[in-house]
């Protein structure tokens, strides 16, 4: 089928390049339109595993007009990030493919949705509050200026790359901060799932020992590359070596490694309620570039 003939509904497993083209044109219609940053990274959807539907595509005579994104990690909740062409808005198109998603994740037995909505977009504020979703937190995207660095550290940690013989203890330092309810396979899987990602990389933050590989593992951080920048993600020190410096030395050591190798800007996400982590990455440079709400929609 030519881009010419698409009309209505397009459900995608394996989106084509030519699709993911047509949607970074129309994320940057739309973010233009409302002054946004659309939490859509489409490199992740060129990798799509295929296994299920992920994309949902929106026509009208050939034109995509809205897209909505499921986000292919997790079982029991997904994410998703969609939009509208600011020309063919309130004709109920997110909806119907809202409701496409809702079939293909009740399917899989995805039991709750979360949508992801930028603070800024009324549209998508409006949009949630529609349907009935309830806030469940927000995040502020942070963005590194200019790097602060301290010159005094405790010299008996250490900054190691983790490998796959590292899953265990990545699991358990990890797991010292799910939230209630959240299931321990689900961490898991997305932990072996990610050791296996050739543009993310586990680091392991270590105490005491002779050597790189000794010591007790106090922290672990995750840096994914994108695009055009490269994010601090599953940024965990356990609680009992918390407050005594070790965080930032493991923030600093990371943003250190990143740019040894990289041009690219550094970000990362944190909770807007969590104070003690704002105040660590705003001491180290870092920014609030964006705010986005996230908005909880059950289906079971």
């Amino acid at each position: 089928m030519s881009t010419q003939e698409k009309q209505g509904l397009v459900r995608k497993s394996t989106p084509a390049d030519i699709e993911m083209v047509e949607v970074e044109q129309l994320i940057e219609i739309c973010n233009k339109y409302e002054g946004l940053r659309m939490r859509l990274d489409t490199e992740p959807m060129r990798k799509r595993p295929g296994d299920n539907v992920y994309d949902f595509l929106y026509y009208e005579d050939g034109k995509l007009v809205s897209y909505l994104a499921l986000d292919s990690f997790g079982r029991k909740q997904k994410e998703v990030t969609g939009m509208v062409h600011p020309e063919y808005r309130r004709r109920g198109i997110f909806r119907t493919l809202l409701e496409a998603v809702k079939e293909e994740s009740i399917d899989m037995g995805v039991q709750k949705l979360i949508l992801v909505c930028e603070e800024n977009s009324l549209s998508g504020l409006a949009f949630v509050d529609a349907i009935g979703a309830h806030h469940e937190f927000s995040e502020y995207e942070m963005v590194l200026g200019t790097f602060k660095e301290k010159f005094v550290f405790d010299d008996r940690f250490r900054f190691q790359e983790a490998n796959a013989s590292d899953f265990d203890t990545i699991v358990s330092i990890m797991a010292t901060d799910l939230d209630e309810g959240e299931g321990i396979e689900g961490l898991e899987r997305w932990i072996a799932k990610s050791l296996q990602d050739p543009n993310g990389h586990f680091y392991l933050g270590r105490f005491g020992g002779d050597s790189v590989s000794c010591g007790e593992p106090i922290g672990c951080l995750r840096l994914d590359e994108m695009a055009k920048e490269i994010g601090i993600y599953g940024f965990i020190v356990r609680p009992d070596y918390r407050g005594q410096g070790y965080g930032r030395q493991m923030l600093e050591e990371a943003i250190r490694t990143i740019q040894s190798r990289s041009s690219k800007g550094i970000m990362l996400d944190v909770d807007t309620n969590n104070t003690n982590a704002i105040g660590l990455y705003r001491s180290c440079g870092f920014e609030v570039r964006a705010t986005y709400a996230y908005y909880g929609l059950d289906l079971q």
